[in-house]
Order: C-alpha cells, then structure tokens, then sequence
C-alpha cells in the first residue's frame, strides 16, 4: 500500500487551486458587468491559491512567512467569498465581525508561531475561523435569502454545509487528538486526508458557483424574454418581427392584426410582398438598404396597405436585432391617416377664412359725420354723402328706396301703407 504524502497532496492542491481560480476570474470576466459580488470570489479563490503556494514553499521561505500571511490568505479568502455571496444575492450586511474575526484569527496565529509554537493551536485556529465562516454562508444561502432565490443558492450551499461538517469535525478531533509534532508536513495521514477532500471541496465550490451564475443568466434571459414579449403584445402600434434577408413575417402582435386586418395566422410565415403591405415593392429595398446604412429608422412617412386594399399612411420605424443568430428587422407602423386628414382639413378651413378675410373690408375708428346732413367727411377734408363713403371704403352696395314717412312727407296723396304685422 502506498503511503500518502502531505507535501505531494498539498502541491496537486496548488495546480487544482490554480485551475479553480482561472475558471472564477473568466467567469467574472464574462459577467462582471452583470453581476455584482463575482469579483469577491475571484478574490477569494487567489487569495487561497496564494496561501498555498506560501505553504508549499515553506523551507524555501521563512517558515513564520508560511505560517501567519499563508494561512491569513485563506480566512480572508473565505470571507472575501461570503461577502461576494451576499452582493450577488442582494442581502449586504454589516462585516465589522468579520473583520473582528480576522483580526483576532492573525493574533492567535502570529502567538502559537512565533511566542509559543503549538502545530495543534495553528489547526484548530484555522478550523475554527473556516467553521465561523462557512456557518454564515450556509446561513445566507438557505436562511436569508428570499424563498424565490433558494433554488438558485441550493448547491452552494450544500457545498457550505459540507465545508461546515468538515470544519466542524475538525475542531472536535483537533481539540481531542491534538498532534505531537509541530511540523506541518510531518501529519499523519489523517491531515493528507482532510487536504484532499478540502481540495475536492474547492472543486465543488467552482462548479457550484458556474452553475449557480448560470442559472441567475437564464433568469435574466426569461425575464427580459417576458418584458419583450409583454411590451410586444400589448403595444399600441403595429409591431412585426421580419427576416432581414427575404422580409418573412416572424412574429406579429395585435395592432398589427387591427391595423392590417390580417390575422396572425394569416401573416406569420408569409413575406410582406405577399401580403402587399408595401404599395411599391421597391419601398421595401428602400427601407432595408437605409437600415443597412445607417442602422435604425425612425419617424419615416410611408403608405401602408391593408387587407381591403385601402392605403393608410403611416409613421414606419425600425431597427435590426439577431433572433437565433440570424438579422431580422423589428418595425413599429402607426397610422396618421386621421392625422393627415385633420390637418389637410385645417389648413383648408385656414386657407378659406384667410381668402374671406382677404375679400372684406372694415371700416372702423371715429368718422365725422354732419348731424344734419348725414354727410361724412373723409381723410382729405371733403364731405361725401353717407352711401358714397360707405361704398368706398366696403364692399357694401346700396339700392335706393324710400321709407313710409318720406313717402308721406313727399307725396302726401299716396294712400298709406298696409299695416305691418
């Protein structure tokens, strides 16, 4: 049987560490932007790398540089992750006893290194720090978080709660069988075990984490699916989702069914030249080569034809977006033909009331007029009788005639007038 070897265990613990760490700084690379809290864990997984390496090199190195900054590494590591578990998860708390912690976990240490070395003070030191530690992970991942998250935090946390058990029984049989040598690399084959299955541990955590972003992704993804598809549905306008390469209809929401008068069924899966939305066929080249160019229309004054044949016109607006890695074209058509209507009727009604006015003369201000005579006097000094200056200065024209009383007064044997009413 062969023997296992603490420093041989430890070193393939570097390279697996390593490899561990490149995975969580590439899966914060990728979502950095998206996710707060993943550069915590990138943190976390160099820091325990760094320790270590520090560990390993230990007779290359002053062994209180391997022991006190090595084993620092590792509890600010984990705390670095719980901290970064609670910034992806939305649930920041205070860290002051986290600090507290470390603070006190560097003291001990430096005191059973340096003043009274003791191999079983440094072990059970560390367990317990990491116990301290995974015990509030395992409390956010399956206790603080919303019951909606805990199917996302699930594998973490039994990663944790591993991590937990493990530390756990490490402080019992530490404080119970405490080792007799002080050298590190002279444990028994008890501490080559615990190494080993810490390292596959540290395994378990990277792909928890993966699978862990992976699933808040999808999330996401059908999240923003449900907002597109609300907003699609229920927008007022006229939207529709065609290839770019042959105008295929690929989706069509209510208002164009109302606008068009073509059912969804009756549009999805034909092209817009089968249908004859566009009036000219070369509109539609049109329109594609300026979203080419410039990659967005908005606000285009275009005909739209419906299902009875009757023209609209419309304000077309579009833009290109990749369904399944293929360019299509989302466009949102609202119809002005009302619009046009009113305003075409306005400007006409306008056009009239500026042509009458134009025609009609008013007369206004203080005018003259002789109170005897009725003559009125005009700008130049001269007395023009009453209806002349009317006429003159209006459009109005005067027919002559004579009243009942002058009728009297100058042919008084006219006989009189029937009576009125």
């Amino acid at each position: 049987m062969i023997a296992l070897d603490l420093r041989t265990a430890v070193f393939s613990g570097v390279i697996t560490d390593v490899v561990c760490t490149l995975l969580i700084v590439a899966l914060w690379r990728q979502n950095h932007k998206r996710f707060d809290g993943v550069g915590y864990w990138a943190a976390d997984f160099a820091l325990q790398t760094a320790g270590l390496i520090l560990i390993v090199v230990r007779g290359l190195i002053p062994d209180w540089l391997s022991m006190i900054p090595s084993n620092a590494m590792v509890i600010w590591g984990a705390i670095c992750g719980y901290q970064g578990l609670e910034r992806f998860l939305g649930r920041r708390g205070p860290q002051t006893h986290n600090y507290v912690l470390l603070a006190v976990f560097v003291g001990l240490h430096t005191y059973w290194t340096l003043i009274s070395p003791s191999l079983w003070g440094r072990n059970l030191n560390l367990a317990l720090a990491l116990l301290l530690v995974t015990l509030q992970c395992v409390w956010l991942l399956f206790r603080r978080v919303a019951p909606v998250q805990r199917p996302l935090t699930f594998w973490v946390g039994v990663v944790f709660g591993t991590y937990t058990l493990i530390f756990a029984y490490r402080v019992v049989m530490t404080w119970l069988h405490p080792e007799p040598d002080s050298d590190y690399f002279h444990s028994g084959s008890a501490e080559t075990v615990f190494h080993i299955i810490y390292q596959m541990q540290f395994i378990c955590l990277t792909y928890a984490l993966g699978l862990m972003v992976n699933k808040r992704l999808l999330q996401d993804i059908r999240t923003q699916e449900q907002k597109f598809s609300t907003a699609f549905r229920s927008a007022p306008y006229a939207l529709t989702l065609t290839r770019a390469s042959d105008g295929q209809i690929v989706e069509v929401n209510d208002g164009f069914t109302k606008l068009s008068g073509y059912t969804s069924a009756e549009a999805v899966g034909r092209t817009t030249e089968e249908l004859h939305l566009w009036p000219q066929a070369e509109a539609r080249m049109a329109v594609v080569q300026q979203l080419t160019a410039r990659g967005l229309i908005e606000g285009l004054e275009l005909p739209f034809r419906r299902k009875s044949g009757d023209l609209l016109t419309t304000l077309f607006s579009a833009g290109f977006v990749q369904i399944g890695g293929e360019p299509c074209i989302l466009s949102s058509v609202q119809d002005i033909t009302g619009r046009r209507r009113a305003e075409a009727e306005r400007e006409r009604l306008v056009s009239e009331r500026e042509r009458a006015l134009s025609d009609v003369k008013i007369l206004s201000g203080l005018l003259p007029i002789c109170g005897h005579c009725k003559k009125i006097r005009d700008d130049k000094g001269y007395w023009n009788q009453l209806e002349t200056y009317i006429t003159d200065h209006s459009d109005a024209m005067f027919s002559h005639g004579l009243c009942p009383d002058c009728v009297h007064i100058f042919f008084p044997k006219a006989p009189p007038p029937p009576p009125q009413g």
